[in-house]
């Protein structure tokens, strides 16, 4: 976790990068975070890029509205994964074991890319072939 000093010497947390992940992971677009917290959409960018402090209050509620617990803002995501891994596997058997929620999640963001990356192949080809038909009319 990123720590900055402030004005009055002692170290500020910097959780805004794991709300943002954490969104993310629960693909909760930032708009409908607003909407859960009553606040703005530009609210929520300032917190998740660190700009603005965080109440306590608005931990709990950014907790409820991704439905993960407190202390998990605190953590990277990502570390929390892997604990979650670990404390799943049974120690005799070496194989990670992941919960069905991330496995969905995981294969859910592949497919939106793979959607994406098809429309800008699409786009691209058809740009490309409308180009070379305007030459070939031109000539």
């Amino acid at each position: 976790m990123k720590h900055k000093q402030n004005a009055g010497g002692y170290e500020r947390l910097r959780i805004g990068s794991h709300i943002r992940k954490w969104r993310n992971i629960k693909e909760v677009k930032q708009k409908d975070l607003a909407v859960a917290l009553r606040i703005s959409e530009a609210a929520i960018s300032n917190i998740e890029n660190d700009q603005t402090d965080v109440s306590l209050s608005q931990l709990e509620d950014i907790s409820i509205a991704l439905e993960i617990e407190l202390n998990e803002l605190f953590i990277d995501p990502q570390e929390v994964m892997e604990k979650r891994i670990k404390s799943s596997a049974p120690e005799y058997n070496q194989k990670i074991m992941l919960e069905p929620e991330w496995f969905y999640t995981l294969i859910g963001n592949l497919q939106k890319k793979d959607e994406h990356i098809k429309e800008v192949i699409d786009r691209f080809l058809l740009n490309l072939d409308q180009k070379g038909s305007t030459k070939r009319v031109n000539h």
